[in-house]
């Protein structure tokens, strides 16, 4: 569901174009300071600050500085291809409970990442710490730090909850998170692109099994616990395993026997 929030608007001339480059990225920040969203997007609104993000958050409102067409100054020889966040009146001090303080804030980021990789197409990967490879998804600018390789900021810090905004992430693309208790009608893609169910998929995992079991080990293999490998009567009752070893000892190949 979407969460609740009130969305200003306050674009300023604080950008550029993305010179060709195809958004791949969120990134979240912290302002180490302690303005509201209003506050800090009026300073983001003056040219000569050099500095802007796309949405600043605080208590519930959201202020559009940036639009996400443009390259928002943010992030350095990143700004192409990024859309940037930040948290007014945060800090990369904070320790998880301050930021779980702002629980609801924290929320709102995760639908606008959402909305936008929905919009550019990027992933919904969420890219925490340690990072790994540079790759499309949503992470902080710590991530241009340690992977890119641009400047120095360690903003969102290491307090930030990633497990509970990873959480937010997958319930607005629809999918369980990682460590979620799953439920059988929650959706997920399987690997054909279609939506399925859990329940469905495994419906088709325990079906598709039963007739693997049977087919190998012989008729209502999979009833049998433990199982007995019954064998099939087409097949002199012997399993699928035990007919190829017969046929290759009735052709003398070496390496094949032991059939009944």
């Amino acid at each position: 569901m979407k969460p609740q929030y009130t969305e200003i608007e306050r674009m300023g001339s604080s950008s550029q174009g993305r010179n060709g480059r195809r958004v791949t990225n969120f990134l979240l920040h912290t302002q180490e300071g302690d303005g509201t969203a209003e506050s800090l997007a009026g300073y983001l609104n003056n040219p000569n600050n050099g500095a802007s993000y796309h949405y600043t958050v605080r208590n519930g409102i959201v202020v559009d500085v940036v639009d996400t067409d443009l390259a928002s100054w943010s992030v350095g020889d990143a700004n192409s291809y990024t859309i940037n966040l930040c948290f007014a009146g945060s800090r990369a001090s904070w320790s998880r409970a301050e930021w779980l303080n702002i629980r609801d804030d924290i929320r709102i980021a995760a639908w606008l990442a959402v909305q936008d990789a929905a919009k550019y197409g990027f992933s919904t990967e969420v890219i925490a710490p340690p990072y790994g490879r540079a790759r499309p998804g949503i992470s902080d600018h710590r991530y241009i730090t340690d992977v890119i390789g641009w400047g120095s900021h360690t903003d969102v810090g290491s307090g930030f909850p990633w497990d509970v905004f990873a959480a937010d992430v997958a319930e607005f693309t629809g999918s369980p998170s990682i460590g979620a208790d799953m439920q059988l009608s929650d959706t997920i893609t399987d690997a054909y692109g279609n939506k399925v169910s859990v329940g469905d998929i495994l419906k088709w995992v325990a079906y598709h099994t039963d007739i693997t079991a049977d087919q190998l080990g012989g008729r209502d293999t999979r009833r049998d616990i433990p199982a007995k490998f019954n064998g099939w009567p087409q097949l002199g009752d012997r399993t699928v395993v035990n007919a190829l070893a017969a046929i290759g000892e009735k052709l003398g190949i070496d390496g094949f026997g032991g059939a009944k």
